[in-house]
């Protein structure tokens, strides 16, 4: 019976001993690895025509840019690692799973614009392929979860009012 178990075990041990203890594994080095190397120095922030045509899109018909741009910093800052900022421009990144661009368009009606950046996930070594993927399913969740979040932040306030009024004066 011992035999029988050494010549069932012996086999892998040698297999073990002779190709090393731990096999180790590809290291692979994304754009988004050497941003976070170099912090963050040498990003540029995509165009805001990339991120209004390859982004989503929603508009937020009762809130002022003050308050978008506000309860945007908010959701995103929840999310993950806010990179860059600029008011004036509009727009804000951020490095999350995946990461995210986001444009906030002044007018009558302020408009947010969301785009998930996956061209950071290529590779280093060989730009064609990625690292990682999302499945169109899963960025129009994630597009759809912020715009969630991002509306209640908003307009939290402005819809439930009577819950911080006063009781009314007699």
């Amino acid at each position: 019976m011992l035999r029988k178990i050494l010549m069932l075990v012996l086999p892998f041990f040698a297999l073990f001993v002779f190709s090393g203890c731990a096999s180790k594994p590809e290291v692979i080095k994304t754009r988004l690895d050497q941003f976070f190397e170099r912090d963050f120095k040498g990003f540029e922030v995509p165009e805001i025509n990339k991120i209004k045509l390859a982004g989503k899109g929603k508009s937020f018909p009762y809130a002022t840019f003050d308050e978008v741009w506000h309860s945007a910093i908010i959701v995103l800052m929840q999310q993950g690692i806010v990179v860059r900022l600029s008011k004036e421009s509009g727009v804000i990144i951020t490095v999350t799973t995946p990461p995210l661009a986001l444009f906030v368009e002044r007018g009558g009606v302020v408009t947010v614009y969301l785009h998930i950046m996956d061209d950071l996930y290529k590779r280093v070594d060989t730009p064609e392929k990625v690292a990682r993927r999302f499945p169109i399913q899963r960025k129009e969740e994630i597009l759809d979860g912020f715009f969630g979040m991002l509306s209640t932040q908003i307009y939290s306030g402005k819809k439930w009012k009577y819950l911080y009024k006063g009781p009314p004066n007699d």
